[in-house]
């Protein structure tokens, strides 16, 4: 019996911009797009992105190409850092008691932005009489896929679009044909370093996550004919604050 077969192919190509600027004068930044896509017919790790598939056909391999679990079509990621120019060894104000209030600051950020995942549709439990773990893929009636306009939590795709396979047959739908939600993040920080000498200083650090609050969402329920079929129940966190304190000499 094959559960879990060693083989499969994946296909990736992909095509990236990157714009950097190198620190000087207090600034630097790295911008990267991509543009991708990854195919394949295994069972790929999901990361948090799509979902892994398990395979449905050992003997029909091309029946199980798709989308990789992995298959995330644009990224836009963005770094950066700026020091503010106050303070010692800097461009003003580098000395006098304003220099220690004003001066030592920097400002950093992390942006990252991604268009959702794939994920499959399967059923709770395997008719084919083939193989023994994992469900199957269902039939597709029609397009399952939703306008922007028309998917919430309570409804991500049409459900009614899938139907379950007659028993001992494999269902027609493909690998990854629907889409999870994307991804949008900021964090930002802003550092404080007060010098005491050379090599020892303290600094002083506030960091935001999720800075703009905003709700990426997990993958909707999708074995068919269970609780919560459409449905997404899960988020990514929320905005989360901290500050630390560290001393270095």
């Amino acid at each position: 019996m094959l559960v879990q077969p060693s083989f499969g192919v994946t296909d990736y190509h992909a095509g990236t911009l990157k714009i950097e600027k190198r620190f000087s004068n207090g600034v630097s930044f790295l911008s990267t797009y991509t543009w991708a896509k990854n195919i394949d017919n295994i069972d790929t790790a999901p990361d948090d992105l799509g979902e892994a598939q398990q395979y449905s056909d050992y003997y029909n391999r091309r029946l199980d190409k798709g989308p990789s679990g992995l298959d995330i079509r644009h990224r836009f990621t963005w770094s950066s850092i700026y020091e503010l120019p106050f303070g010692r060894g800097r461009k003003w104000a580098q000395q006098g008691p304003l220099s220690r209030v004003i001066g030592g600051w920097s400002i950093g950020s992390i942006a990252v932005m991604q268009s959702g995942g794939p994920f499959t549709v399967t059923t709770q439990n395997n008719t084919t009489n083939v193989f023994s773990a994992g469900g199957q893929r269902g039939n597709v009636v029609r397009n399952p896929n939703l306008p922007n306009s028309e998917k919430s939590l309570d409804r991500w795709f049409d459900p009614s679009a899938f139907e379950l396979p007659e028993p001992f047959t494999f269902g027609n739908a493909g690998r990854g044909i629907i889409r999870a939600d994307g991804r949008i993040n900021f964090d930002f920080s802003l550092v404080k370093n007060f010098a005491f000498s050379e090599s020892k200083f303290a600094q002083f650090r506030g960091e935001v996550f999720n800075a703009f609050n905003h709700a990426d969402f997990g993958l909707p329920g999708h074995a068919l004919g269970g609780p919560g079929f459409g449905v997404i129940s899960e988020a990514t966190d929320a905005r989360v604050l901290q500050l630390g304190l560290r001393i270095v000499f």
